[in-house]
């Protein structure tokens, strides 16, 4: 084996191994009893899904995955940011009401 097909074969491994664990973020966001405990588990599942097509654009030599890996960043950071502002508001208001 030449250090090509090495590198192949770790990249696979890294990119089953991810797969394997967004199953169980993926668990620990259905299962989790508190709002916090789902956000998280969407922002780490996020993270994965970054790193993983980051992986995929070297394993593929496809520069542009790492432009689609940005915008997916972007895309995640605004929406956990907006959820967060959601839990914040609906904590704010039952403070106040209760």
């Amino acid at each position: 084996m030449n250090i090509q097909q090495i590198q192949q074969l770790i990249l696979i491994i890294a990119m089953i191994f991810l797969s394997f664990t967004m199953i169980f973020c993926l668990l620990r966001t259905i299962l989790g009893p508190r709002f916090t405990d789902r956000l998280l588990g969407i922002n780490v599942i996020n993270v994965k899904v970054i790193v993983l097509i980051c992986i995929m654009a070297v394993f593929f030599e496809k520069s542009y995955l790492v432009d689609i890996s940005l915008v997916y960043s972007a895309i995640s950071f605004l929406s956990v940011i907006v959820l967060a502002r959601l839990f914040l508001s609906d904590y704010l208001s039952d403070k106040k009401g209760g």
